[in-house]
């Protein structure tokens, strides 16, 4: 007896088979519901998650305190909410952060498995950073490697980002985004007020974004949100980022966000 294939059936398999591969192929969250399930948190010092109402909408902040010289202010916040990514796209809204400098704070990509509970996750970061004396003109945009342990981050867009024309300010709202496209990683903030990149320099040119090599170290892993104090030297304020609207997946969203 010969069976044949039922041609029809096969096919209605793979589209579904389709589908269920893609359910999970992009999370979004505009935190609205007050809970961060779904959410792996970093805590080591601790700090603080809530959810305050922040542009007119219900956000996420994270909250960590200075810390100390051996253990400075660190929080994150892991996105468990779909597959490791080898290909990735992830953006959010960052809406105000502690008007202070000595802080990073920005988004995460290809973070490796265990997410440790004290030092720092391994994985490639997007930061916005404070330097110096608080002065917009020394803010920064740029692409970090985390190598773990008690290893410092490694500067992978050297001077890129530079300076940032206009500066952004905690009293605007800010769309970061950070994906890897063509055997790089690329960096962005747009002003919400304008739907505009902002521009940045090296020193010579200007550009509307920043850009890393692949290296090759970390070539999957998961999406998130991170916040740390770089400049320990004095005691400091710590760093209080509120974010909201994220979005994780292996493409831009089809649609821009709210």
């Amino acid at each position: 007896m010969v069976i044949k294939p039922n041609v029809r059936f096969f096919f209605t398999c793979l589209m579904i088979a389709g589908c269920l591969s893609t359910t999970h192929a992009a999370t979004f969250d505009d935190f609205n519901d007050g809970i961060d399930d779904g959410w792996r948190r970093y805590n080591p010092i601790p700090g603080k998650f809530s959810f305050p109402i922040e542009s007119g909408s219900v956000a996420y902040k994270m909250e960590s305190p200075w810390g100390s010289l051996l253990s400075p202010g660190r929080i994150g916040s892991i996105n468990m909410n779909e597959p490791a990514h080898t290909k990735f796209h992830v953006e959010a809204d960052l809406l105000n952060w502690t008007y202070n400098w000595g802080e990073d704070i920005g988004l995460l990509a290809r973070m490796q498995e265990p997410i440790p509970s004290f030092f720092l996750p391994k994985g490639y970061a997007l930061l916005l950073r404070n330097d110096k004396d608080g002065n917009p003109a020394s803010r920064r945009l740029m692409i970090v490697k985390s190598m773990g342990g008690i290893s410092l981050p490694v500067f992978l867009t050297k001077g890129q980002g530079r300076l940032m024309v206009p500066a952004p300010d905690p009293s605007g709202d800010y769309r970061l985004k950070f994906w890897s496209s063509g055997g790089f990683l690329w960096g962005q903030i747009i002003d919400k007020s304008t739907g505009a990149a902002i521009m940045m320099s090296d020193g010579a040119t200007y550009t509307d974004r920043i850009s890393a090599a692949e290296d090759g170290a970390y070539p999957s892993g998961r999406s998130g949100l991170i916040a740390y104090v770089h400049i320990v030297s004095y005691r400091a304020e710590g760093v209080s980022p509120i974010f909201d609207n994220f979005y994780s997946g292996t493409d831009a969203p089809s649609a821009p966000s709210p």
